[in-house]
């Protein structure tokens, strides 16, 4: 599976941002969200767009968080450092911090980069699958939701 995050250009007032989240699978079809982002956290709006479908607006102020459901106690959560290497991953060379993360008996691997947006990661490492960075950008992102449909009168043509 293919996830692609983009923070959407214009910049916005007081902090807010755009974030367009893209997954494309073998196995399912193509789906992307539009998250509005508050400067100081939190989500205003959102949009979610499958393919072959009309893009639709999640009503967030409605939304009340469920109630949390007991976890299974699967035991500590240890993070130690491994230190700075440099990795390769498509998306280019990245001097990272190794993190060494061990749950349940399992370690994942993570490589964080300064330098990459958002979370930093450029490749993990788990029991089960690898998720690497196939492509860095600082401009350019390109949504993938359709253009606006009018301009809201569909009397003017």
């Amino acid at each position: 599976m293919r996830v692609r995050l983009s923070v959407m250009p214009p910049a916005l007032d007081g902090g807010r941002a755009w974030l367009e989240v893209s997954t494309l699978g073998a196995q399912a079809l193509p789906f992307a969200a539009r998250l509005l982002l508050r400067g100081t956290g939190g989500l205003e709006r959102a949009i979610v767009y499958a393919l072959g479908q009309a893009p639709i607006e999640v009503p967030v102020a409605e939304l009340q968080p469920a109630a949390a459901k007991p976890k299974r106690d699967s035991g500590v959560v240890r993070t130690t450092s491994a230190g700075s290497v440099k990795v390769t991953v498509p998306a280019g060379t990245f001097q990272a911090e190794e993190l060494r993360v061990v749950s349940g008996g399992e370690t994942t691997r993570v490589w964080r980069a300064a330098q990459v947006p958002l979370w930093g990661l450029v490749r993990a490492e788990g029991p089960r699958q690898v998720v690497e960075l196939t492509g860095l950008g600082e401009h350019g992102a390109r949504s993938v939701f359709p253009a606006d449909q009018g301009n809201g009168s569909e009397s003017v043509r």
